[in-house]
């Protein structure tokens, strides 16, 4: 349904601003702040001690008791002044309505854990059809000097599977530090356009990544290795120029650090992170083949040794865009010990990838 945003928007008008606000300074969104302690009970041999409330919680308790009531004075009563303005008694009646109208009475909410303190919060108010995600912001007398209802955002899309036909990008066998659908096999899972991206290495027999103690780059078995292109396609982005880390040291401020980005269709981008500064075989508007060398593996970015981040996503920006699984076909793969050769292959922990033979 289209958001009410336009009914019930008021945030932050005037009054003092929410607690860790700067001076004179108000918040629509409140920063994220450590969840404020309760204070410790005093010790007691006769009797047990009742926990206090957090004030913004019992505010919202209050609210959603006022609205399923439709008692529009009682919430008008919990404002500051500059509040009141906003939404006087007469515009709060109607405000009332069409909240219970849109999505029925509110039967439960939840607060966002390590999201604002004991005057500030982020809730999802359940209702008989629907939610609302709701910011509550008080004032040091408890008054309410911050309110913001908003439709829940849409959830992410199913993951879509590629259906471009791709080789893998690189040559020899490399192992799968990070991959699959979960958070127990893959970190990125949580990043949007990250959902089915993967972390590459190189490993011996013994499963190490590196020789000797690995403390220089050049140690890491995927260090300097080639890396190609999975299909034909355009390259949109290259960034070069991000320094490498030494081992065990990362760069969270460039956290791709030197990637290559191409385009194989309208709707299925291919990246690939964390590449030698000054070792980029490609520009911006080149076209590729698949297998193209666009650069060597490296340690730049957030990254704490040398590996190949490879993702595929649906659009040429990762904050805009979601992940798409990739699909390789014909793979030969070490799994749990067992060699085999699969018609289709995506990432999965733990998994050797590629032919030995072609190192």
């Amino acid at each position: 349904m289209a958001s009410l945003l336009p009914l019930v928007t008021l945030a932050c008008a005037g009054g003092n601003p929410p607690p860790s606000a700067p001076e004179g300074k108000c918040l629509s969104s409140p920063a994220p702040t450590k969840e404020a302690a309760a204070p410790s009970a005093p010790a007691s041999t006769s009797a047990a001690t009742t926990p206090s409330v957090v004030p913004v919680d019992a505010a919202a308790a209050d609210l959603i008791r006022a609205i399923d009531a439709k008692d529009a004075a009682g919430i008008v009563a919990k404002f500051n002044g500059p509040m009141r303005e906003v939404l006087p008694l007469e515009k709060a009646g109607p405000w009332v309505n069409a909240m219970l109208e849109a999505k029925g009475r509110i039967l439960s909410s939840t607060r966002d854990a390590g999201r604002g303190n004991d005057r500030s919060g982020t809730y999802t108010f359940k209702a008989e059809r629907g939610e609302w995600r709701v910011e509550l912001h008080l004032s040091n007398d408890d008054t309410i000097i911050g309110l913001r209802f908003n439709d829940p955002p849409a959830p992410d899309p199913e993951v879509v599977k590629s259906t471009l036909v791709m080789g893998l990008p690189f040559r020899g066998q490399w192992s799968v530090s990070w991959g699959g659908p979960s958070l127990d096999v893959n970190q990125h899972v949580s990043h949007k356009s990250q959902r089915r991206a993967t972390d590459l290495v190189m490993v011996d027999e013994a499963g190490k990544t590196h020789r000797g103690e690995g403390k220089k780059n050049e140690d890491y078995y995927a260090y300097g290795q080639e890396i190609l292109a999975v299909a034909d396609g355009t390259v949109i982005t290259v960034i070069d120029g991000v320094p490498e880390n030494a081992p065990g040291s990362m760069n969270p401020y460039f956290a791709a650090g030197n990637l290559v980005i191409i385009k194989h269709g309208d709707q299925l981008y291919s990246v690939y992170a964390h590449l030698q500064p000054g070792k980029l075989r490609v520009k911006p508007g080149a076209t590729v083949k698949r297998g193209a060398v666009l650069g060597l593996c490296g340690n730049a970015g957030n990254t704490s040794e040398p590996h190949l981040h490879f993702q595929l996503q649906d659009g040429p920006l990762f904050e805009n865009s979601y992940g798409v699984e990739p699909i390789f076909k014909d793979v030969s793969i070490v799994r749990n010990g067992n060699a085999s050769k699969l018609a289709e292959y995506t990432w999965l922990k733990g998994d050797l990838v590629g032919d030995l033979k072609k190192k």
